[in-house]
């Protein structure tokens, strides 16, 4: 499971197990599941272009379709929240190599707080 990058990505972004379960876990829930150091891990997602470095520089709004997954558990079947995840994870992949423009986001909260 932790070789495919799609339920990798599920798996570690979204919360979804293989069966479309939602389930919030962290990296050492992960590790301990499957027998792997943290390090592995990182390697996994570092190798399928999920390391968190590259996904928090990916303009790509992680966040919230991580709270959308959530809110959609309560009330969606297993095979609902990993068609769901199948998008999220294709609109992810196509922003890979999209830098997120750090200092745009701090410019407009800024805008944003002083309004």
């Amino acid at each position: 499971m932790l070789n495919d990058p799609f339920q990798l990505f599920c798996l570690y972004y979204l919360g979804l197990n293989e069966q479309g379960e939602y389930r919030f876990v962290n990296a050492n829930q992960i590790c301990r599941n499957f027998n792997w150091s943290v390090g592995e891990l990182m390697q996994a997602l570092d190798r399928h272009k999920l390391h968190p470095d590259t996904v928090l520089n990916t303009n790509f709004p992680l966040a919230r379709h991580q709270v959308d997954v959530q809110i959609a558990a309560e009330s969606e079947t297993g095979e609902q929240l990993k068609a769901r995840a199948s998008q999220i994870y294709e609109a992810f992949q196509r922003s890979l190599g999209q830098k997120r423009d750090w200092l745009k986001e701090i410019a407009e909260e800024q805008h944003t707080d002083s309004d």
